[in-house]
């Protein structure tokens, strides 16, 4: 009886110095890294942006693999199955951690279904109106949108904006109508032909028809002004104060990967960050460093407040995807 409780300490202790060793030796083959979303898109932009200074940083080849439909959904509950070892990745934006408010049975639980790795950037939407709006500012906007003549009307493009559109709903005290369109390609002709009257969608969407002064910028969503359009007031500034509805972008691995793995990969993500070649690609797509979410742990917490701010957000509004 000794002998065998011998051997099975024996082995568990082989078995540990194999999985420290597999752990230290992290990487030894290529890392998939599943998008929800298709090619072409700003989610996977953002992946493609930092992938190659990742594998660079690593020592491994990324592939980046896209799973779009149902916001995310699909490719998080793929990555929420793969095997904790650290070669199948999430980058996922804010919809991560709207979805749970959204979807009532999900296969997955956005929190402790993931470790969170790293926060990649931020990036704040405009609020944009057609012309034929008479405002000039986002606080001549809410007066007009109070008076009862206005009927005006709104885009949802994604469960993202429709929820900027609702929280600025619910902030300013105003009641504006949705037109649900398939995506901002579709969104946009109603915009400038004047069939809709708003639109919050992202910079890369809505910045060349700010330029071509086709639409009225009223507005970023961010807590501080754009790089990119640094005229452009916050809404905070403009007079609605703790508004805030940016849409962030973030890596993720499935629960249960060894903390030595998350840590490497978190010093890799800081590695990727410092490069000025991927700052300056990700700063013209919009997005800017949050240099208080830092670590695995700070990135976990944000992800957290942000599920609670816009669960209630989304019961405010009555909104479900199922």
């Amino acid at each position: 009886m000794k002998k065998f409780v011998r051997s099975i300490v024996a082995f568990l202790c082989f078995a540990g110095l194999l999985a420290q060793h597999a752990a230290a030796a992290y990487p030894v083959r290529p890392i998939s890294v599943v998008v929800g979303f298709s090619a072409g898109g700003p989610a996977d932009v953002v992946a493609r942006t930092v992938a190659p200074a990742l594998g660079a940083a690593l020592g491994a080849a990324i592939v980046i693999e896209n799973r779009p439909g149902a916001d995310g959904t699909i490719a998080a509950a793929q990555v929420a199955r793969a095997q904790a070892d650290g070669y199948t990745l999430l980058l996922a934006p804010s919809t991560h951690a709207i979805n749970a408010s959204l979807y009532k049975k999900l296969p997955y639980d956005p929190i402790k279904g993931f470790a969170s790795i790293a926060l990649i950037g931020d990036s704040p939407n405009i609020i944009a109106i057609h012309p034929s709006v008479p405002a000039r500012n986002l606080e001549e906007f809410v007066s007009y949108a109070k008076r009862g003549d206005s009927r005006l009307n709104y885009a949802s493009t994604s469960s993202v904006t429709e929820l900027a559109t609702e929280l600025l709903n619910r902030t300013a005290g105003i009641r504006m109508t949705k037109i649900p369109y398939k995506g901002a390609g579709q969104a946009m002709p109603a915009l400038l032909s004047g069939e809709v009257h708003v639109m919050v969608s992202s910079m890369l969407t809505l910045m060349p028809q700010v330029s071509a002064g086709r639409v009225r910028p009223l507005a970023v969503t961010s807590l501080k002004r754009a790089e990119i359009a640094p005229n452009i007031p916050t809404v905070a500034e403009a007079g609605l104060p703790g508004y805030s509805a940016s849409t962030w972008y973030g890596l993720f691995a499935p629960a249960g990967v060894p903390q030595d793995v998350v840590q490497r990969l978190a010093d890799a993500m800081e590695t990727v960050l410092k490069d000025k070649d991927v700052q300056a690609k990700l700063a013209a797509q919009g997005l800017s460093m949050v240099p208080e979410v830092n670590s695995p742990a700070t990135f976990g917490a944000y992800v957290q407040t942000e599920a609670q701010k816009w669960q209630s957000v989304v019961q405010a509004a009555g909104i479900s995807a199922d």
